[in-house]
């Protein structure tokens, strides 16, 4: 069969990935490798129910006041922020007591902001290389039954839309080589270069030689970023399923595991 009947994998950096994946109707998936992808997949492997993502901490806290009993978790530049529970970081979720039933409220300096700006795509998923062989496995199926194209977005630097994350960029290309659908002609250029990359970098240099990673290596998270870029930690499969109201405005997204 031709590569042309089969839909295409698109990668795509930040707002532009989000508007791509909107305007398709696209099956998106969100990668911010460090960390809210992984801490994500973390706290449903930990036994949350559901997280809550939102874009602004002032909504988590507002949400947080009419739900108690809810894990506030999140961070403004790498940090865990005042009054939350836990930021975000993977590990700190792991060593923190098992969250079976509970509902969790996150938000993130980049990756919460990605996820709240793809709400009208066909569906949205939170990949990374923790949860690669769960999400290629499901994508690679989806993609094929309903012909939606595949939108890969590297998270990036909220709101810097010129920045780039190599860490996010080379997690892209990574699962479209897991997935094994083809390459859109407007991606092939950046695919073959993190492909390139990959080869000869390998997931763990890449990360740690981002300047992220060098900003939480500074705060004390060295052990994330090693942990971020280890593949399949886990079989989690986090998709975003309703939006959450707020006082009659939308604040964020609702996301629960996909079994």
């Amino acid at each position: 069969m031709s590569t042309e009947s089969y839909p295409h994998i698109h990668l795509v950096r930040g707002s532009a990935g989000c508007l791509l994946a909107v305007r398709q109707g696209a099956i998106a998936i969100v990668v911010d490798a460090l960390r809210a992808s992984t801490t994500i997949a973390a706290l449903f492997a930990h036994g949350a129910d559901r997280v809550l993502v939102v874009a602004r901490v002032e909504d988590a806290l507002s949400l947080a006041a009419e739900m108690p009993g809810v894990v506030l978790v999140g961070e403004r530049s790498g940090e865990r922020l005042p009054g939350f529970h836990l930021g975000n970081s993977p590990l700190e979720v792991l060593a923190s007591p098992r969250m079976d039933g509970q509902t969790v409220i996150f938000t993130s300096s980049n990756g919460a902001q990605r996820l709240t700006a793809c709400y009208s795509s066909d569906r949205i998923l939170v990949g990374t290389v923790s949860n690669a062989s769960a999400i290629a496995r499901f994508v690679r199926l989806y993609a094929e039954q309903t012909r939606r194209e595949v939108v890969l977005i590297s998270a990036g630097k909220y709101p810097d839309e010129q920045y780039h994350s190599p860490e996010d960029d080379a997690v892209s290309a990574y699962l479209a080589m897991r997935i094994g659908l083809p390459i859109a002609e407007d991606s092939h250029d950046s695919f073959a270069h993190w492909e390139q990359e990959l080869v000869l970098q390998g997931l763990e240099a890449i990360f740690c030689g981002s300047q992220h990673a060098r900003r939480l290596m500074e705060i004390g998270y060295s052990e994330d970023v090693f942990f971020c870029a280890r593949p399949d930690t886990y079989s989690t499969l986090p998709a975003v399923l309703a939006p959450i109201v707020l006082n009659r405005r939308e604040i964020g997204v609702e996301v629960r595991e996909l079994i």
